[in-house]
């Protein structure tokens, strides 16, 4: 279940492990070992407060720095508490319940590898294990909680969700729908309308709001790419027409990556294209990334996502035979895999590589935000979709100094940025282009 912060979610954690521990409730089985799972010790005292809290007489509790648990004198049943830690990822195979809080604040590797422990705790013989898990999206932009939420409910796995409608982030009715609680608490619904009004002022804010107040993941100009409010207006503006020749930035695959090209014209107009690994399937990939089905194979059969044949990593010729077709003037790229990006160019065309360091990246990201916020960059309708889903899983780092670049995320390549860094690296290079009218001059000095 996943809800917008605010709306009892961590007691909801308690009253269901108190059901677990309370001989008459409807979780208990008589002697069974019951798993709390938190980001830390500390937000679990506030789950494991409640459930001794609704219990009462009967029970052994434990808490201090080492551990914390609950346990009933009667019949031994157990409710032991774990962090989200990679060490404490073991151990939980014996649990009956395992209730989980607030996952997506839990730590980038051990969360993920706690995941990994309970998935696979539930696939093995013998065992009887009920995982829950209870929390807003937020922070998480991607990853396996943003995943798993975003499957939705298939097999033996039921997903409850209340996530509002970016377009009426600001609309009462729309907060209201998914913050219950305003029902019955006055002084949550004036907060909730105090943050709204400051979040219209304020785009840092109004990402906040959209991520702990509608549970709809966002970020601010220092976490994404480009923001929802940027990319809406390129989405908006008429598509500019093919004059001239582009430039092109390309990202190469590597490992179970795809391999992505953008091309923008000087009109503004960008297009483009990817191309993923054949082995495994297009449906296989979708279930190994944890994206809803047919979200691969809408872009396959719209003609801007190919495969190239069984192969595990796909040929720089695949993608580069498309990138051709747009008869660039430049194809910029960095310099991983150069020497078989320039066999496969042939002299064909210019490749400008790019060093990417913290300067020459945030360069780059300066001139897509400038394209984006006020032209020309628009973007065919072919290839919206397959932009924007690249860009939802963007995200930057910055510096001491204030520089940003591109952070990839994800295990074995599954967050798929690869077309974002082609549309960054594109833009970055029509940026240094020389403007029209103007003559570049070279200076040659005499010995």
């Amino acid at each position: 279940m996943s809800l917008p912060r605010g709306n009892g979610k961590s007691w909801l954690a308690g009253w269901l492990a108190a059901e677990a521990l309370r001989p008459d409730g409807r979780l208990f089985t008589a002697g069974a070992e019951n798993v709390l799972l938190s980001g830390s010790f500390d937000q679990a005292r506030y789950v494991w407060r409640f459930a001794r809290d609704l219990l009462g007489d009967g029970y052994v509790a434990t808490d201090n720095k080492q551990s914390m648990s609950l346990r009933h004198k009667a019949t031994g049943t157990r409710l032991l508490v774990k962090s989200s830690r990679a060490r404490s990822a073991f151990g939980i195979v014996g649990a009956r319940i395992a209730i989980a809080d607030e996952p997506g604040a839990w730590d980038t590797i051990g969360g993920q590898m706690m995941a990994d422990a309970l998935d696979t705790a539930i696939g093995k013989p013998g065992t009887d294990l009920t995982v829950v898990y209870i929390g807003t999206l937020a922070p998480a932009t991607a990853g396996w909680w943003h995943d798993l939420i975003s499957d939705g409910s298939h097999g033996s796995t039921f997903v409850q969700a209340l996530q509002g409608n970016p377009a009426k982030w600001d609309q009462w009715s729309e907060i209201r729908r998914c913050n219950p609680l305003v029902s019955i608490s006055p002084s949550f619904r004036a907060t909730l309308l105090e943050e709204r009004d400051k979040a219209r002022r304020d785009t840092r804010l109004k990402a906040r709001f959209l991520s702990y107040r509608l549970n709809v993941p966002s970020g601010d100009e220092s976490t994404v790419l480009l923001t929802v409010d940027d990319w809406e207006r390129v989405c908006g503006r008429g598509v500019g027409v093919r004059d001239g020749r582009p430039v092109v930035g390309v990202d190469l695959a590597g490992g179970r990556a795809w391999s992505a090209a953008v091309a923008i014209w000087r009109s503004g107009r960008c297009e483009a294209v990817a191309v993923a690994p054949g082995t495994p399937s297009i449906a296989e990939q979708e279930k190994r990334d944890r994206v809803p089905r047919g979200t691969y194979q809408r872009l396959a059969d719209a003609g801007v996502l190919t495969t190239d044949g069984d192969r595990r990593v796909p040929r720089v010729e695949a993608l580069m035979n498309r990138v051709l077709g747009w008869r660039p003037e430049a194809v910029t790229c960095d310099r991983f895999r150069l020497a078989d990006l320039q066999d496969a160019v042939g002299g064909r065309v210019r490749i400008l590589p790019r060093v990417t360091r913290w300067s020459e990246a945030s360069e780059d990201i300066r001139a897509l935000r400038s394209y984006a916020l006020d032209g020309p960059l628009s973007v065919a309708p072919g290839s919206r979709d397959l932009i924007t889903a690249s860009l939802a899983v963007a995200t930057v780092k910055t510096d001491d100094q204030g520089s940003v670049r591109l952070v990839k995320h994800g295990s074995n390549n599954t967050a798929r940025d690869d077309v974002a860094a082609a549309l960054t690296l594109a833009a970055g290079a029509l940026a240094r282009q020389p403007k029209p009218g103007r003559t570049r001059v070279h200076v040659v000095h005499a010995a």
